[in-house]
């Protein structure tokens, strides 16, 4: 789940939109409270920790009786689905992101939307609009 907040953290701060100039208005969010907030990182983290406990259950059942190399494939290919989930959790959670962080920079008609803590000063905080438009 680490990898899924970090890269939607590193999504977050090098989010641009075609800055239109120097002086372009920009935005920012607070990405541990888009984390703790959002309804949609909340379910993800849910429906990603029920898939893994059933993949888990599947795995202990396909590897009884196994030893040896017939243990190693399985162990492997079990693996490679809990990759997967975790891929397919962290794509959705960042089309989320991008998709309102979009919505919003339009919106407010903002040339760029950062990640609070790589800003020192300045900026608008529209994290409570981003949290908001996260599906």
């Amino acid at each position: 789940m680490k990898k899924i907040i970090a890269g939607l953290m590193i999504a977050a701060s090098m989010f641009t939109f075609g800055c239109s100039g120097r002086n372009a208005d920009f935005g920012t969010v607070d990405m541990s409270k888009i984390e703790a907030e959002a309804p949609i990182v909340k379910n993800t983290q849910e429906d990603v920790t029920k898939k893994m406990t059933d993949l888990k259950t599947q795995m202990d059942k396909d590897m009884e009786g196994k030893t040896g190399d017939d243990a190693k494939k399985v162990a492997e290919d079990y693996g490679a689905k809990a990759k997967l989930i975790q891929s397919e959790a962290q794509n959705k959670l960042k089309a989320s992101l991008d998709t309102a962080l979009k919505q919003v920079s339009d919106e407010k008609k903002l040339g760029a939307i950062l990640d609070k803590r790589a800003v020192p000063q300045g900026g608008t905080d529209v994290t409570s609009d981003v949290i908001a438009k996260m599906k």
